[in-house]
């Protein structure tokens, strides 16, 4: 009994993750600006790629199961730091671009 529910909780998850990234592709594909597809992309990679890796626990196997938690934790604490990474090289593009644009002095490294 509980095996068989493990494997609809699992198929399930797939499912849901499929669905989720194939929707943030159409969106990545379709939008234009930089940062509508890094909202698109959120989608695919917190929810989407978690419940795929989440998906793993109908395996029943305490090593895929562990890889999949580690896996969850990495993308959960990356993620958003690539994105805030890939929006502020997308602003620093568009500022450059723009004469008008000033920093503001907010970047240390710059010297």
């Amino acid at each position: 009994m509980m095996s068989i529910l493990l494997d609809v909780l699992g198929g399930v998850l797939l499912l849901l993750g499929l669905v989720l990234l194939t929707i943030s592709l159409v969106g990545i594909l379709r939008l234009r600006d930089t940062y509508s597809q890094l909202h698109a992309q959120g989608l695919a990679t917190v929810p989407g790629v978690i419940a795929i890796l989440a998906s793993s626990v109908a395996t029943e196997n305490a090593r895929i199961i562990t890889f999949a938690a580690l896996a969850i934790v990495f993308v959960a604490l990356t993620s958003p730091v690539t994105s805030h990474a890939i929006a502020r090289a997308a602003h620093r593009r568009d500022g450059a671009a723009d004469s008008t644009s000033d920093t503001g002095g907010t970047d240390s490294a710059a010297g």
